[in-house]
């Protein structure tokens, strides 16, 4: 029934691919599969060509955190689809871009639509050109407060990355212009001081004229990175107070060793 409803929404003909299958939990492409009861539910209503109340229920099954991320990603390549079928063309791509960041080898189910096919299609040709940012390992050399993130930037549209950093969780977040060589960008977190310290921290790259075209973290889930200061040894305390100890013994071995006045 919902192959009919969406091939006539869609305007497809009788005999063109079904226009969508559901995928259960398990990944195993099977027409008519239920999946989590809220999951089925959302189907059942979009079988009933009840979208709007369907889309209702794939964002309450989808508003769990802990589902599967493959389950997910079924999930949100199906709602995209609804999407779609409503005419929201701009949402359906945002769904199906939230199901590829879940299961980047997302494809389409067997005997899918054509129009379907074309979705998950141009979704990824518009991810695969975007700049992307990401942290990498650090060098076994590196500074203690220093960042690394790779940069892949296919349409060369991005013209500097900054490291937005804070000592506190919630910001506010200062911006330090992170130095790019190739493909890697590295930057220093400057210290509050000669003490050690706690600080957040994402990249974030920019355009020509100033606007976000890729990051790595946000500042709502920024990543954290604890910085042992190492103080030259002339600093240290402890130096200086050994010191003193080896020059107070000095003086006493000396003393016990001059002669004494008759």
């Amino acid at each position: 029934m919902l192959t009919v409803i969406l091939l006539a929404a869609l305007g497809l003909g009788p005999d063109a691919p079904r226009a969508v299958v559901w995928l259960p939990p398990s990944g195993v492409l099977v027409p008519g599969a239920v999946g989590p009861a809220g999951l089925a539910e959302a189907r059942k209503l979009a079988e009933q060509q009840r979208y709007e109340e369907a889309v209702v229920e794939y964002q309450r099954y989808l508003g769990t955190k802990d589902r599967p991320a493959k389950e997910r990603a079924q999930a949100l390549y199906e709602l995209g689809f609804i999407h779609l079928v409503l005419g929201d063309d701009a949402t359906a791509e945002e769904r199906v871009q939230e199901a590829l960041s879940l299961e980047p080898k997302l494809s389409p189910p067997a005997g899918a639509a054509q129009k379907q096919v074309e979705l998950l299609a141009r979704v990824k040709k518009q991810l695969s050109s975007r700049a992307r940012l990401e942290v990498v390992e650090r060098q076994g050399d590196d500074a203690p407060n220093l960042v690394r993130v790779a940069l892949v930037d296919p349409d060369k549209r991005v013209r500097r990355v900054l490291l937005r950093h804070s000592l506190a969780q919630t910001g506010p977040f200062s911006g330090t212009l992170m130095r790019c060589e190739a493909d890697v960008c590295v930057g220093a977190i400057p210290p509050p001081g000669d003490s050690s310290f706690t600080a957040f921290h994402f990249a974030e790259a920019l355009d020509e004229a100033g606007n976000t075209v890729a990051t790595a973290g946000t500042a709502e889930a920024p990543a954290q990175l604890a910085v042992v200061a190492q103080r030259a040894w002339y600093k240290s305390p402890w130096v200086w107070g050994l010191a003193g100890a080896a020059i107070i013994g000095a003086a006493v071995v000396v003393y016990a060793a001059s002669p004494k006045p008759p």
